[in-house]
């Protein structure tokens, strides 16, 4: 008994001895700073699912970021939309089975929650269809049975509506896991870009249609990159064969894609009563003649009637200013504000290839659209070997792109652009945001067909696992582990050090 007595004493000393306040406080410091880590991490984290853009993107590329484009265009939105995920979050941020590259799912969750936070317009929800089997019912017009339906997003506003697809998202090796292992590879996520095209659909209304003419032995994959493009900016794009078929009457624009062979007679006859329209004009005609000498004197009469020529050589430019690989491929500077106003930034520039020089021949009737003035000019397809470029330069420069335009009694335009690079338009050019190759050829075509609502243009975001903050669903657990429970311990470990030392003392 009196052995107790005794250790209560000395517990008691302890207590009120000098090392034991020391010790306490000390003990105090540190479990009051973990605490607060603790407090920080569950606030941050409540604030994040909460306001998706107060996330900070370490990434050298803006993985996690929307683009410039997208934040304006969403800003802008007057009516409702609804995203509507076709699977749990859990589910679509685990990869949805993917073999390999299921952090491109993580990437796109956090896109898809920046987008319903950049406007209040927008709203973001995960339906599981396990639990909810009816949900599909009333969106009849969408497949949902099919092998191949494959839908992953479905956008909706009042009654209109569409799916978006795992192709439409995300892009996969199909050459190799799925085919071996029925598993998905996928390398990289486009869910931007098609879920404001999704938007686009489902608030656009009728959408302006585009014929793309063929016939006269264009190369259909060729033009595929540009005809992407237009169907993702919520054009309607049909395939126009001109010798069995004719343009459709509701279409606003009509392209001629880098043609092997002249028009036929008839093709020509048919282009020509497309653009007069019964008198009502409104038509706009885009040809991109082949960087090659084709003799084409059906297409040359279309564009000369609007006061334009096609040279019979390819463009080259010597300035240091326009250069970039070599003196067929060169930036351009624009020439005709109509074209531009709308424009996001015009200090981008627009890169041609191999172009055909078009000359104006008629100023009252046709202007420069895209040119070159410092030292340009046309190396002729018979060139004179023993010539040097000095010999070939334009005084006044070339035009690498021109429009002609007339108007009927009533005021109403047809309009007749020549474009003289066909590898202007391919997805080398029109998917790099350091040209603005893709954002003009949008532009022009709203601008045309007098169409009011935006054109997004977007490059689809990178994901590089190398770059911090390029965070997988397993590198999730990690950074979490990291934060909630290892900076917590670490500071409890340094305050018991602290304790220790000092009681040692």
């Amino acid at each position: 008994m009196a052995k107790k007595e005794r250790k209560k004493g000395r517990l008691k000393a302890f207590f009120k001895s000098r090392k034991a306040k020391k010790g306490s406080a000390a003990v105090i410091i540190a479990a009051a700073a973990v605490a607060v880590v603790i407090l920080l991490n569950i606030v941050t984290g409540i604030l994040v699912e909460r306001f998706p853009n107060l996330k900070f993107d370490m990434t050298s590329s803006g993985t996690y970021q929307l683009q410039n484009d997208t934040k304006e265009y969403l800003s802008q939105l007057d009516k409702d939309v609804t995203l509507n995920v076709l699977v749990k979050e859990s589910t679509f941020k685990g990869g949805m089975n993917a073999y390999s590259g299921g952090q491109y799912f993580v990437q796109a969750n956090e896109l898809l929650k920046k987008m319903a936070a950049s406007s209040d317009h927008v709203t973001l929800k995960y339906i599981d269809l396990s639990a909810n089997p009816t949900f599909t019912s009333k969106y009849k017009d969408i497949d949902w049975s099919s092998s191949d339906a494959n839908n992953i997003i479905l956008v909706t506003s009042g009654n209109e509506y569409t799916a978006l697809k795992l192709d439409d998202c995300f892009t996969y090796d199909t050459s190799s896991a799925y085919y071996q292992y029925g598993y998905y590879v996928y390398t990289s996520t486009t869910i931007e870009q098609a879920v404001v095209t999704g938007i686009l659909d489902v608030i656009s209304g009728d959408k302006v249609q585009i014929d793309i003419i063929t016939g006269s032995g264009e190369n259909e994959e060729a033009f595929s990159a540009l005809k992407s493009l237009l169907e993702k900016n919520a054009y309607k794009v049909n395939v126009v064969n001109l010798l069995t078929s004719k343009l459709g009457e509701d279409s606003k624009i009509a392209i001629l894609y880098a043609p092997t062979v002249d028009l036929s007679d008839e093709s020509a006859e048919k282009l020509n009563k497309w653009l007069d329209n019964d008198g009502e004009y409104g038509k706009t005609f885009v040809y991109i003649p082949i960087n090659d000498n084709v003799d084409t004197p059906n297409i040359n009469a279309i564009i000369e009637n609007y006061g334009m020529k096609v040279s019979e050589g390819i463009s080259f430019c010597m300035s240091q200013n326009h250069v970039l690989t070599d003196q067929y491929t060169f930036i351009t500077d624009y020439n005709n504000d109509t074209y531009t106003d709308n424009l996001r930034n015009k200090t981008i520039p627009v890169a041609v290839r191999d172009s055909r020089n078009i000359e104006i021949k008629d100023e009252g009737t046709a202007k420069p659209l895209l040119s070159v003035s410092d030292t340009a000019g046309v190396v002729p397809f018979d060139a004179d070997d023993s010539k040097t470029y000095e010999d070939y330069l334009i005084k006044d420069g070339i035009n690498v792109a021109a429009i002609g335009t007339k108007a009927n009694d009533d005021g109403k335009e047809n309009k007749v652009a020549v474009f003289g690079s066909p590898m202007m338009f391919l997805s080398t050019y029109l998917n790099t945001a350091s040209f603005n190759n893709a954002n003009y050829l949008v532009n022009f075509c709203n601008t045309a067909a007098d169409r009011g609502d935006l054109g997004i243009t977007i490059v689809s975001a990178a994901n590089d696992n190398g770059e911090l903050g390029t965070i997988t669903a397993s590198t999730t657990v990690t950074v979490g582990i990291i934060f909630v429970a290892a900076v917590p311990l670490v500071v409890l470990v340094i305050g018991l050090m602290v304790y220790i030392r000092r009681r040692t003392k």
